[in-house]
């Protein structure tokens, strides 16, 4: 089936330096995981919405032994972020594949590869399309195939001490928005990726799908000011903050808000830069484990 074009926006956040240090962190935790339960080696990867392939770069700098070379499967539903990920990834990567289709229409062969992996992605869908999602993946991996991701878009994200941070943006913006006459269209239906699902909705459709779940942790991440303002000009982002406005005006509005709320209620760090703290959840499951470590996956 022909995809359709979907704008590539989003990957600068994931190229910051805030976003590369906790997920780093993350996925050293998925290498230490696998090899306390045994894995020995990762031979076929699949990097789910890759963007520019960090979250694949950063599992072959900190899980993959010297001297091996599993094949990279990046799928992505943008021609744009492929053609970066390509670029990036196939000097180093010798055993490249891209594919181009929405995670719940895959058609990768069955029993294919042996980890999937999927960066702050999955909280863009409808719980309906997370459950499509997770079964498409379970189709591919191998029997003892690991399925790990990452969110920093769920309920618990946002620590209580955090909060007046994103009231204070929000209000900034609306003034901004009001002050050059934009008015909020009332009846307008909030944007999916607004609703933030708790932690344990990820737990109980995962067991939902039948995958058995070997690891869940939280991981605390400063964000500056840049990785803030990249995230605010997520116009999905920002229709979910100012449900109602214009998302390209309600973007620019919520970036332009970051500087003065983080003055306002950011915590300094040991340099004195001005920063939020947003925990990002780690779930690592897995299908048919084996009963005892085995030595591939």
């Amino acid at each position: 089936m022909e995809q359709k074009h979907i704008a590539y926006v989003y990957e600068p956040f994931a190229q910051t330096a805030d976003y590369i240090a906790v997920n780093a962190t993350i996925v050293r935790r998925w290498g230490e995981v696998m090899m306390r339960k045994g894995v020995q080696k990762v031979e076929r990867l699949l990097d789910i919405a890759t963007g520019v392939g960090t979250i694949a770069e950063l599992f072959f700098k900190h899980v993959v032994r010297q001297g091996e070379e599993p094949a990279v499967i990046c799928l992505d539903a943008s021609v744009e972020a492929l053609e970066q990920a390509n670029a990036r990834r196939s000097p180093v990567v010798s055993k490249l594949e891209l594919h181009h289709a929405l995670v719940q229409e895959m058609t990768l062969p069955e029993q294919s590869v042996d980890a999937a992996v999927w960066g702050n992605g999955i909280h863009y869908l409808s719980p309906p399309m997370q459950e499509q999602a997770l079964h498409a993946i379970k189709r591919v991996l191998k029997p003892g195939g690991w399925f790990c991701f990452s969110t920093a878009f769920y309920a618990e994200a946002r620590p209580p001490e955090t909060h007046p941070f994103y009231m204070a943006q929000v209000k900034k913006a609306v003034m901004h928005l009001r002050s050059l006459g934009v008015t909020r269209r009332e009846r307008e239906a909030r944007a999916e990726s607004s609703y933030f699902l708790p932690r344990s909705h990820y737990e109980a459709l995962l067991a939902k799908v039948d995958f058995t779940m070997e690891h869940v942790e939280e991981f605390a991440g400063r964000l500056y000011q840049t990785a803030w303002e990249h995230i605010s000009s997520f116009s999905q982002y920002a229709a979910g903050a100012l449900h109602g406005y214009d998302p390209a005006l309600a973007a620019e509005a919520m970036r332009l808000a970051v500087a003065p709320a983080l003055a306002e209620h950011g915590q300094r760090d040991e340099h004195g830069n001005l920063y939020v703290q947003r925990n990002w959840l780690s779930i690592m499951a897995r299908l048919n484990p084996p009963a005892l470590p085995g030595a591939h996956v």
